[in-house]
């Protein structure tokens, strides 16, 4: 088979040379763990060209996934690397070949003991180029021309310190970036960097911290913006449950006027947690945008988890709009109890996600791109429940996206408003078969230039595990687009083999 493949831009190269460097850290450390896999896939798919129109064709796909995994759970290197490579093969779609990367990795290096540190993050995934486009869901492997390859990656070095044994001391920097394949849509590189001095003895009735921060962001497609702020806050530990917080400052931006203006700024916020298991937050600002806000409910038992987040803040592109949800995050707040340590529960999650046949990358909240600073408002509420043989997650979202460039026009400056809800539902037949249900609904409302669409999918999966190095699965999905300009419907079933080293 002859693949005739894009060359990956070079925003991409730089993050797959980067995340080989974190590799080779890895192997510096002694408690680590390096594991490799195939994953190979057939597909029939029959596509209709609208919710009721006729045939429209079908065509078989194949994949081929290799994929390494990397993870250090202690000593100065601790993190994670899980990058795949699919290499795609469509009987009658066009591409007819493509390549298409996937990539997830976090990391902490203590450089120095006590003060240097190094955190960086970055991944790979596909996303959607324009909410009112074509979509998608994450599984399907069919050509999407509104769908590309985005990177993201970030950056940070801290230097951490105290002053006169009562003073904590933190400087740090960022740099940050996106890039999409083939695009320049919400192509973007940000820099910036904070200072903050804050109380040094926990515990105490009073605490206070000092902060200033900078940082500008260059947009490929739109122009560059700066954002500049000082925050003095003082604490106050009101009950051993309670905390509570009071702030004020000034922030400087040149993102509502072409000239940089100066907005006096002030916030309150609370945390409450009256048991391990729960935990009530807030947070309420006064900004150059307005009012600002953050709240988190959450509520743990053994067997199940319930969250819900609230929030209305700014968004300068370089994580996309609408963060997608992982099943590796989703199930990550369910074990938060059972394992505290982040690195370990991460481990038993992947091979838990092995197990059921899940990839641990594949979202149940999807993204998209921005090209401009907006104000993002966003309401999400999750619930995650784990039994003896069947394990049940649900997700809830509303979002409300503004941008509030001067530069933008009247019509790019109206709101962008998604909501949805997926779940899905997990079943052991035996210690070495289990049995999967998906179902997914993503809605974009109407704007007075862009039609509506409404994405919604339906999945079922059978997985059977051989020892801990292979599975085989078969699944069935359907799914329906409806659109005024391209929808269709999709018919799929799938078989695969994945093969672990």
């Amino acid at each position: 088979m002859r693949l005739r493949c894009r060359p990956p831009a070079p925003g991409l190269l730089v993050l797959l040379l980067a995340q080989a460097l974190a590799a080779g850290a890895f192997a510096q450390t002694r408690n680590q763990s390096v594991t490799a896999s195939i994953d190979t896939r057939l597909g029939y798919y029959d596509y209709f060209e609208g919710a009721r129109a006729g045939p429209q064709g079908s065509e078989w796909i194949g994949e081929v996934t290799p994929t390494i995994s990397l993870q250090s759970r202690t000593g100065r290197i601790i993190g994670s690397l899980d990058y795949g490579l699919t290499l795609r093969r469509r009987s009658a779609g066009e591409p007819a070949s493509e390549a298409v990367n996937r990539l997830d990795t976090r990391f902490s290096i203590e450089a120095v003991a006590g003060h240097l540190f190094l955190d960086g993050q970055a991944a790979i995934a596909e996303q959607a180029t324009s909410p009112f486009g074509q979509q998608s869901v994450a599984a399907s492997g069919s050509a999407n021309r509104n769908r590309a390859e985005v990177g993201t990656a970030s950056f940070s070095p801290v230097l951490r310190g105290v002053i006169g044994g009562a003073i904590t001391a933190e400087a740090r920097l960022n740099v940050s970036a996106l890039n999409a394949r083939d695009t320049l849509v919400g192509d973007n590189m940000q820099t910036g960097g904070s200072l903050a001095l804050s109380s040094l003895v926990p515990g105490t009735l009073f605490s206070w911290g000092l902060t200033a921060q900078g940082s500008e962001t260059d947009y490929r497609i739109g122009r560059t913006t700066r954002t500049e702020s000082a925050t003095a806050t003082l604490g106050w530990q009101a009950d051993a449950d309670l905390s509570l917080a009071v702030r004020g400052g000034a922030e400087t931006q040149d993102v509502q006027e072409r000239e940089s203006q100066r907005t006096n700024t002030w916030g309150v916020g609370a945390t409450w947690r009256p048991s391990p298991r729960t935990r009530l937050q807030f947070n309420v600002d006064e900004r150059y945008f307005g009012r600002g806000y953050g709240a988190v409910a959450e509520y743990r038992l053994p067997r199940t988890s319930i969250s819900f987040t609230s929030s209305r803040d700014t968004n300068s592109g370089t994580g996309g709009t609408v963060e997608p949800l992982t099943q590796l995050q989703q199930f990550m707040t369910l074990l938060a109890t059972d394992i505290p340590d982040p690195v370990a529960r991460e481990a038993n999650v992947r091979e838990l996600l092995a197990t059921l046949g899940l990839d641990p990358t594949s979202v149940a909240r999807p993204g998209f791109v921005i090209s401009s600073v907006s104000v993002v408002q966003r309401h999400a509420l999750n619930w995650a429940w784990a039994g003896q043989r069947l394990n049940f997650g649900a997700q809830a979202y509303r979002t409300a996206t503004t941008a509030i460039d001067t530069g933008l026009s009247a019509v790019a400056r109206e709101p962008l408003r998604q909501s949805g809800y997926s779940a899905n539902a997990a079943y052991s037949l035996s210690p070495t078969s289990s049995l999967m249900a998906m179902g997914s609904r993503q809605m974009t409302k109407a704007t007075s230039t862009q039609a509506a669409n409404d994405l919604k999918s339906a999945s079922l999966t059978w997985t059977e595990q051989f020892g801990r190095q292979a599975s085989v699965s078969l699944s069935a999905r359907y799914t329906v687009f409806n659109s005024a300009t391209d929808p269709y419907r999709e018919a799929a079933l799938t078989a695969a083999l994945l093969s672990r080293f």
